[in-house]
């Protein structure tokens, strides 16, 4: 069986690109501007790959307990908060595609949300539906049966680049989102400081899980195009590792001699756009 497939632009269908990687068949497509994987997994490639994604090596393992799971970072309170703020603090379905384990339902649920999952990698879902009681589907988002109108809010953290239909996703998010509901989520950033000099090294190239990169201008163009209201988009350091970013700034920016000079030049490049990671919080507004 052929584990691999060759693919024009998951936006424009331009055939039209350049690569940008040594290491895999990376692109930026000519047209709109997005890069992409281009040879890649099979969707059912892709459903093998992310059963090993939650291994015991990796920081998205379950938890050994509910108790460790009520203290785990991954419930992202700093990310609820501002999602909180910006849907008015109003009740409702709370869906949150690739939800791992289900630390953020757990703790959008004990804020009154009602909470609803879904998640590929089979060990995270068990706990997810076994042990945290949340309920929570083992299919892609796209073939999911999810009621129009049904959402309050969607969220995507670290995810969105990982599925292989972005476009028709997004559309599908705007289709279950309710009026005035938002879509929020995080995405690794590929105009950063770290992507632009650590070039195939930076780790969130990953060709093995990561299938489509955006920039914040890519990344609010497709948004638009789905048809969706930017309310706040910005860059941050975020989930990359902090001081792998201040020794990439002081070892490949030469104006940059002490640790503090680089500590000062990542918060700008953060305001710049330059952060690694993109948050993007928009609403369905019609």
């Amino acid at each position: 069986m052929n584990e691999v497939e060759k693919i024009n632009c998951l936006f424009c269908d331009s055939d039209k690109a350049v690569p940008i990687s040594k290491r895999a068949d990376i692109v930026t497509c000519l047209s709109c501007g997005v890069s992409y994987l281009r040879t890649r997994p099979t969707q059912e490639a892709m459903y093998q790959i992310y059963q090993g994604y939650a291994n015991e090596a990796s920081h998205m393992r379950p938890p050994d307990s509910v108790q460790e799971a009520k203290q785990a970072g991954l419930r992202r309170n700093y990310f609820i908060d501002e999602i909180i703020s910006l849907a008015n603090n109003t009740k409702g379905i709370w869906l949150d595609v690739g939800c791992g384990w289900g630390a953020l339902l757990d703790e959008i649920r004990d804020r009154g949300y009602s909470p609803k999952g879904i998640e590929m990698t089979r060990n995270c879902l068990d706990f997810a539906t076994m042990q945290l009681q949340i309920p929570v589907s083992n299919s892609q988002f796209i073939d999911s049966k999810i009621d129009a109108g049904s959402c309050k809010v969607v969220t995507m953290v670290h995810v969105l680049e990982h599925l292989p239909y972005p476009r028709q996703t997004l559309e599908k998010i705007y289709n279950v989102l309710e009026v005035g509901g938002v879509y929020c989520g995080i995405v690794p950033n590929i105009e950063s400081v770290c992507s632009k000099y650590l070039k195939d090294d930076w780790v969130w190239l990953d060709p093995q899980h990561h299938y489509v990169h955006y920039s914040p201008k890519t990344l609010a163009d497709v948004l638009k195009a789905a048809g969706f209201t930017i309310l706040k988009m910005y860059t941050s350091i975020g989930d990359y590792d902090y001081n792998a970013v201040i020794e990439c700034i002081s070892k490949n920016i030469k104006e940059i001699s002490t640790t503090e000079m680089a500590k000062e030049l990542a918060v700008k490049l953060e305001i710049d756009g330059k952060g690694e990671e993109i948050r993007f919080f928009v609403r369905k507004d019609k």
